[in-house]
């Protein structure tokens, strides 16, 4: 079995927590926009990057314990993540949507501004528009989540010449992996918090310069 892990594997996973400490920077700032005040929206954002932060330390960790079945689960929920605080974005009333969500309601029942239901598969959808890739990694990790032919496979130990499995591992950590199937899975990872952090940056940016945004918003419905 290779050494786990690698160098490069070791240099990925310090770029992942240089990500959770500017994430961090971007919730002081959040906190101290528009001189302290709180409003509905924060609250939403307040937990979107807490539970980015938790689930990307849980995932280095399991990345480095070659636990890639947990690892990959914990990527899908970090894409998750950046779909529901993205529809924040695309609803008439950003604050009464976190009301409902604080709620309970679920966010595949709420409509956007032109009355979609804001299913994933919506918002995948909308997201793919500027994230080519986000279509293939969330049909990918989601396989992760429920029980399915990436949960099978990962027991093949082995195969022969026809694909066919001739040995079996039964256990937590990973049978020998190629470094390529880790930084592949962190790179998405850092992705998925990317546009989390882009509308982090959005939200501060609105509480920052509240005017500006009014007249920016008459302006896109003027025309």
């Amino acid at each position: 079995m290779t050494q786990h892990p690698s160098d490069a594997i070791k240099a990925a996973l310090a770029d992942l927590e240089a990500d959770e400490k500017a994430m961090l920077d971007r919730a002081a700032d959040m906190i101290q926009a528009d001189d302290g005040a709180v409003y509905g929206f924060d609250l939403l954002a307040n937990g979107a990057v807490n539970r980015s932060l938790a689930l990307s330390a849980g995932f280095r960790a399991l990345i480095r314990d070659q636990n890639l079945i947990c690892a990959g689960a914990l990527l899908r929920l970090q894409l998750d993540t950046a779909l529901r605080f993205f529809a924040g974005f695309i609803v008439d009333k950003p604050h009464d949507f976190t009301i409902k969500v604080l709620k309970g309601e679920h966010i595949r029942k709420m409509k956007d501004q032109n009355g979609q239901f804001m299913t994933d598969r919506y918002l995948i959808t909308q997201l793919a528009k500027e994230h080519a890739w986000i279509d293939s990694v969330y049909e990918k990790t989601s396989g992760y989540v429920h029980m399915s032919n990436t949960h099978i496979s990962s027991t093949f130990d082995r195969v022969n010449h026809e694909n066919r499995p001739i040995g079996i591992k039964i256990g937590w950590r990973d049978k020998d992996l190629p470094d390529s199937v880790y930084l592949e899975a962190i790179a998405a990872f850092r992705e998925s918090t990317k546009i989390l952090a882009h509308y982090i940056d959005g939200w501060i940016f609105t509480k920052s310069n509240p005017d500006k945004v009014a007249k920016m918003k008459a302006a896109r419905d003027n025309v």
